[in-house]
Parts: structure tokens; sequence; C-alpha cells
């Protein structure tokens, strides 16, 4: 059997990963520290059989495994623990554990519950006949003889009629919390069964977060289910805002799935450019870009500006101004993602220079590759923030640690809706207002007066696109009781009027 340990004892760790090599016949893939690796680690190889620990530090192995079994993953487990209580056993068995052993674990003990445990695995091998949903994931995710099989099967579950079509739905999950998934379901279950003369099968794929939903049944029907799902999917937008991207293709026949699969991905991978909040349909979708994206150099500079000033706020402010330039339907997907990328690339250029320390930890962990599989515009926003927290965190850790500094922003922070000024947060703050001003302009690159200005008008640019206040409205909001002087800093700043930019 192919094994993994969970354990947070690295000691204990070791000497069931030799014990389990040397003294039995089955091999260890992987072992993991926590609970959060052992979840993504089972997800990804998908072995036989978990050994893990009920006491770890964060989630202990009892709840891994009820998370485990909770998202549908069948795996064989042996729960190990140093403490001989009930209720533990009571618990490990209501999970799915097969076993419980206590520390310290014998080499005699260990060999006859996996002896167990394997018997097990080779009477279910000979029992065992897969659920048509498990066939359904081999044929969109499996190997390639996986595939063959599948397929075979598929094909006696959804026999061929004249009249019918296909529908194929997917979804991804990958952004969505327990509770929401949950009122997905409940909703989904009630539109199918509004449409009895439809058949469905479910496909989870959890390794890449996606959810293929196939449908089976006349062209008007599956349009039908098709309208009630965007209605489904809007709803739950404007509700929560959450982002769920859904698109669905439709086929003929079953030898046209794979094609049509891959139309819906592909369209599904362009999903953050819609301002479409519902189900996208494959056949409308086009990738080619109709307008040529024109870098948002000015945001750029912002986020380059805050970046080595150790600017926090002003950082995420101009990561905002740049994804809301840059993402448009007007632009291709791929063209956007490469607009990214090259704005990542001088993040780290920046790291380079002030925070090499950022900068080589930011290499080793690679989140650039997340650009390009990323599906909705908060995803790639919190790509981004990972670049931007790094070195921007960091940079006020070990440059800007001036405790008056961080004292002054949290203040404008807090009070820029109000009348404040140099004079009055240097009274605050307890110092004068000249040693404020020296030492604010030294470590922000810029006078008081100018950064609390451009803070104003970055909040003022977000409520204007973001919200349907009356332009005084926007005004008071900001800081500024006349908003005819207030146009006239917005246009200062930013070269339009507050009209114009909306």
């Amino acid at each position: 059997m192919r094994i993994v340990i969970v354990e947070d004892e690295i000691a204990i760790r070791d000497g069931l990963e030799k014990m389990i090599n040397t003294a039995t016949g089955h091999t260890v893939i992987g072992t993991c520290k926590n609970a959060m690796e052992g979840i993504a680690f089972i997800k990804e190889n998908r072995p036989h059989l978990v050994i893990t620990d009920i006491r770890m530090n964060g989630m202990n192995g009892l709840d891994m495994l009820e998370h485990l079994k909770e998202q549908g993953v069948e795996i064989y487990s042996i729960i190990i623990s140093g403490y001989a209580e009930f209720e533990y056993a009571k618990r490990a068995l209501s999970v799915g554990a097969q076993e419980y052993l206590l520390k310290p674990v014998s080499v005699d003990a260990l060999q006859e519950t996996l002896e167990r445990i394997e018997n097990k695995h080779t009477e279910s091998k000979f029992q065992f006949v897969k659920k048509p949903e498990n066939y359904a994931r081999e044929y969109f995710f499996g190997t390639k003889d996986e595939q063959r099989e599948a397929k075979k099967a598929l094909k006696n579950i959804f026999k061929e009629e004249m009249g019918k079509i296909y529908g194929i739905i997917a979804c991804y999950f990958g952004n969505l919390k327990k509770d929401d998934m949950k009122e997905m379901e409940y909703h989904l279950r009630s539109i199918k069964r509004q449409f009895p003369e439809l058949e469905f099968l479910d496909a989870w794929e959890e390794r890449i977060s996606l959810r293929i939903l196939i449908i089976k049944g006349r062209r008007k029907e599956i349009l039908l289910f098709e309208n009630s799902f965007d209605e489904m999917a809007r709803y739950g937008y404007q509700k929560k805002e959450r982002e769920i991207p859904l698109c669905i293709g439709t086929c003929e026949t079953m030898e046209e799935w794979t094609s049509c699969f891959e139309s819906v991905q592909k369209a599904l991978l362009g999903y953050f450019t819609k301002d479409n909040c519902g189900l996208l349909r494959a056949e409308e979708f086009a990738e080619e870009s109709t307008k040529e994206l024109e870098y948002p150099v000015q945001a750029e500079r912002r986020i380059l500006l805050a970046l080595e000033t150790g600017n926090y706020q002003e950082m995420k402010v101009g990561l905002n101004e740049f994804l809301e330039q840059a993402i448009s339907q007007e632009h291709g997907a791929g063209e956007i993602r490469y607009g990214v990328v090259k704005l990542i690339t001088r993040m780290m250029d920046v790291a380079k220079e002030i925070n090499r320390k950022a900068y080589e930890s930011l290499q080793e962990k690679d989140y650039l590759k997340g650009v390009f599989s990323a599906y909705t515009r908060t995803e790639m926003y919190e790509i981004l923030m990972k670049y931007g927290d790094e070195i921007c965190d960091r940079r006020m850790k070990e440059g800007i640690s001036n405790y008056t500094i961080n004292r002054t922003l949290e203040y404008i922070r807090t009070h820029y809706k109000e009348g404040i000024s140099l004079e009055k947060t240097a009274e605050v703050l307890n110092i004068t207002p000249e040693y404020l001003s020296m030492l604010f302009k030294r470590e922000m690159g810029m006078n008081f007066s100018v950064f609390l200005k451009k803070f104003r008008i970055s909040h003022a640019k977000r409520l204007l696109k973001m919200s349907d206040m009356k332009i005084y409205e926007v005004a008071q909001e900001c800081g500024y009781s006349n908003s005819n002087y207030f146009t006239k800093v917005f246009k200062e700043v930013t070269g339009i009027s507050p009209a114009e930019y909306r």
C-alpha cells in the first residue's frame, strides 16, 4: 500500500517511516508535519492509507480525517495516540479510522495492523463497483487508461438518444467557504428537482478545485436549466458578492465531451475579464483581444513608490487601481495575465534593490505561476498582495520602523474624513510640526499634505467607481466640505474631473 504519515513530532514521524520501509512490504510516499500539509498531500497524491496522531498543533488528526471525509476523499486511516481514552477511540471510528494504536507503536503491532488493512483493501478491490461520478472524474481528469475504462462505463450510463444533447458545466469552487458550498448545493438540488426530465451526473476534482456537472436532455430543457442556474449564480453574487466562476458548453455526442470541456475550461479561465457574475456560455466566449492593453503605467508607478517608501496602504490602493485599469472584457485574458506578470517583475526589481530578504523569499515561493491559473479578480489581487505584503511589510519593519511615522499613518487612516492637518497631527502626537514635517518627508518621500491629498483622492476614486454616491457626498466622505474645491483637487491629481472619472 501507498502510505502517508501526518505527525508533528519529527522523531515519531521518522521512526514510523523507517519502521514501515524496513519491516513491511509497504511504501511511505510522503510525510507531513501538520494536518493542513496532510490534506493537501493526500488530495494531490491519493495514497491508500494515512497514519496520523490525534494530538497535533493546529488542526488535529481527527479533524483532518473529518475534513477529508466531508470532501469525499476515501482513504484508510490509522490513529495513533498516547492517550488511551475511550472517547478518542469512539470519535476516531466515527470519522472512518480503521485502526487505533497507542504510543509507543511496536513493530509487531504495526505489522499486524497494516496486514488487516491490506486485507480489507484487497477484498474491496474485488467487491468495489465504481460509482458513476468516479467514472466521470476519471474521464475528465484521469490517466489515459482510466479515461478509456471510464468512457466505456459512461456510454452504458449515458446512452445516446435521438433528439437529446449534452451540457457540461464547470464550476470553480477554490475560493468558496464551507457555508457558501452548502448553500450552493441546496439551491442546485432545488433547481434539479424542477427538471425531472433531465439526467445529471457530478464529477469533483479536489486537486484543481473544479466541479463538472454533466446534463443530458433536449436542447430546450437544457436551455431552461441554464437560465435557472444563471439566476441562482447572479442572486448569490448580489446577496454576498461572492465570485463563483461558472461556464457551460453543449455538444451532440459523448465523443465531443473532451473538446466541449476544453472550450468550457478555456472560457472559465477568462471569467475574471467579464462583468458577468452568472453562468458564462462557452460558445459566446472569445479569447481574442478586441483592444490592445494599454499598460497602467501611472498605477505601476504608484505601487513601486509605495513599496520603496513602505507605504502599505498606498500600495494596496495602487494594486486596486492597476487591476481596475488592466482588467476589462475589451482585452483578452492572456494579455491581461501578461500585464500582471510585467507588474510583478517590476515589483521584484524593487524588492531586489531595497529588501533582498523578501526578494529571495518570493523567488523561492514562486507565486507567479498562480497568475496563469487564477479564475477571479479576487485571486489575481491576492497574488499581487502576496508580493506586496512580503516587500512592503518587511520593508516597514526593517526600514521604516519609526514609531512616530507609523502612528502618523494610522492617524491619517483613521481621521482622513475630518479636517486634519500637519499641525493637528503633530499636536496629537505631542511633537512639533517642524519635526513631523521633516521626519515624514524623509521616511515617506513626500510632504504630509501631498500624502493626505493623494490618500483622500484614492479613496474618492474607489467611491466614484464602486458606489452611486453623488459627487458632493463623495467629497464629504473623503474630508472635503466644499465639493467645488474637491473637484479642483481631484482634477489636479488625476487630470480629469470626478464626473469624467466616473
